[in-house]
């Protein structure tokens, strides 16, 4: 049986492959106020041109977007007008083993009250599928039965429309 330190850093390796496939395709939604072909200027800047080249990706990592070209990411500056280089981002935190709980980030402008709702029901649909329930528990279940919980807590919020770290 592979370790939980062994799954941990092949699940860590897998989402670092796939950064650039999850931040999606050039060019960014237009449409929404956001950046992106035909939009106007939004709170994170207009858009292409002014110092961001054009195959340059949205990333969003937390509630900050970061547009990477060539492995060189990239911030609105406000005061300047332009887009500038800036140092990677922080590396997203990660939860300890045993932790029950789930990073989710809303990714399509859900409130605060249906962040609530959200996250009620996913967890209740969790608890179904993994038979664990972490508000009532008394004691430490099985790893594999609190990461079969995250996961299936995960994959609902994923499901309505959020970004799961």
């Amino acid at each position: 049986m592979k370790s939980p330190g062994r799954r941990t850093a092949i699940a860590l390796l897998l989402v670092a492959l796939s950064a650039p496939v999850l931040a999606g395709p050039p060019g960014g939604g237009g449409g929404h106020g956001g950046p992106g072909p035909g939009s106007s200027w939004g709170p994170h800047g207009p858009g292409r041109g002014h110092g961001l080249p054009d195959y340059a990706r949205e990333l969003w990592i937390g509630s900050t977007l970061y547009f990477l070209a060539a492995g060189t990411y990239y911030l609105w500056n406000a005061d300047r007008k332009e887009y500038v280089v800036v140092q990677p981002p922080p590396a997203v935190p990660t939860l300890p083993a045993g932790s029950y709980e789930v990073i989710a980030y809303p990714s399509a402008g859900q409130s605060q009250d249906q962040q609530g709702r959200d996250r009620y029901e996913c967890h209740r649909w969790a608890v179904n599928q993994s038979g664990f329930d972490p508000s009532t528990a008394t004691q430490a279940p099985a790893v594999a039965t609190s990461d079969y919980y995250r996961r299936a807590l995960g994959a609902c919020l994923s499901g309505r429309g959020y970004s799961i770290n």
